[in-house]
């Protein structure tokens, strides 16, 4: 089995399933998405090569990842970012992280990484197994983290009731500390300027590219534009 024909298959026996929900495949993005009025729901799968070393067979490892695009929040980032290849909406994401690493971190700090729900595919009865799987934590996991956190409100609560911690929400500094204070803007949170000077500490403690500080002054300049 070659990577895309595990991809295309995959999608071909959830989309079945997801369709109900109103999700739409994307074979490109390898996952599905549905767009509502104010954000948009991406449920996709990393896919890496696997080798058993005793016997040499190959086969992949799947991780469904869960992010969600807050639609108000990703205009603003688009007008601030300094970053001219993030092109594809799926490129946009305010919230999320693969599965495992979710349900890892219960309390949105990502103190403990690159943790994995161990899908793995050799044969085509894997790929039957998995696909279930996949749609299990769909259910159970997505589409629960996608209802709950959804808004404004909610992305300005995730992101920044901790600010000098690691977000499991979203590992990405840069877009966490953007997006996080875009967030708390729009939320008419009263710690708006007490956030500004955190994470632009940070952004010195962590030793972040130019870019990063390039964008917070964009943002810094445009933040009376931001209004909901």
């Amino acid at each position: 089995m070659t990577q895309k024909k595990v991809l295309r298959d995959l999608i071909e026996l959830l989309q079945p399933k997801l369709s109900p929900f109103n999700f739409k495949p994307n074979l490109k993005e390898q996952g599905f998405f549905r767009k509502d009025e104010h954000a948009t729901y991406f449920y996709f799968f990393n896919i890496y090569n696997r080798t058993v070393i005793q016997t040499g067979e190959k086969g992949y490892l799947i991780e469904p990842n869960a992010k969600i695009g807050i639609q108000a929040i990703e205009r603003y980032y688009k007008e601030i970012t300094v970053n001219s290849y993030l092109t594809s909406e799926w490129n946009f994401t305010t919230l999320g992280n693969n599965i495992a690493n979710l349900l890892a971190n219960p309390d949105g700090i990502n103190r403990q990484r690159n943790k994995s729900l161990d899908l793995l595919i050799f044969t085509e009865t894997d790929l039957y197994e998995v696909a279930t799987e996949i749609y299990n934590k769909f259910t159970n996991v997505a589409m629960p983290y996608f209802l709950m956190n959804n808004t404004i409100s909610r992305v300005d609560e995730l992101l920044n009731s901790y600010p000098k911690e690691y977000s499991v929400h979203l590992v990405n500094d840069l877009w966490r500390f953007i997006k996080g204070l875009i967030a708390a803007k729009l939320n008419n949170n009263p710690k708006l300027h007490q956030l500004i000077e955190t994470y632009s500490n940070l952004l010195i403690e962590r030793d972040m590219d130019p870019d990063c500080f390039q964008e917070m002054e964009n943002l810094k300049k445009n933040l009376s534009k931001i209004t909901s």
